[in-house]
């Protein structure tokens, strides 16, 4: 399992960044709290990750303070969520990502990726039940 997960890492952040802009920390809470606590990835995981993205050209990031880049393309997906709301917060400031065109791109190939594979295991696991069953003298 442990296996699976990281190698959905790079897919997932990229979705919840397609969705709206993201600070690492609050990338992890999402994950967590969406998937019902399975998938759990330390920061340590998502920043390296968040700063390759923004090194590949993927996404790129701005401080919470300072104004977002401007919308463009397919990545203009929430303008409304661009700025952080509570500008009174306290603690360090929060660096934010968002996905670029190329992003969005990307994320395309990855879920069309993720389907093939996902497909594929499927097809096996469904030959290996209806396998098992008949094995066992059932229909599956």
């Amino acid at each position: 399992m442990q296996e699976m997960k990281k190698g959905s890492l790079e897919l997932l952040v990229l979705h919840l960044l397609y969705e709206r802009p993201s600070y690492g920390y609050e990338i992890c809470e999402r994950l967590r709290e969406r998937s019902d606590g399975t998938l759990r990835f330390e920061e340590g995981a998502v920043y390296p990750l968040l700063h390759t993205l923004e090194r590949e050209g993927l996404a790129e990031g701005y401080w919470e303070d300072s104004a977002p880049p401007p919308p463009s393309g397919d990545a203009a997906v929430a303008t409304s969520e661009d700025q952080p709301a509570d500008t009174t917060r306290k603690g360090p400031r929060r660096r934010y990502y968002r996905l670029t065109p190329a992003g969005v791109e990307a994320l395309r190939a990855a879920v069309q990726a993720w389907r093939r594979f996902t497909g594929a295991v499927g097809r096996v696991l469904g030959e290996a039940a209806r396998g098992e069953a008949s094995l066992r003298g059932e229909v599956a």
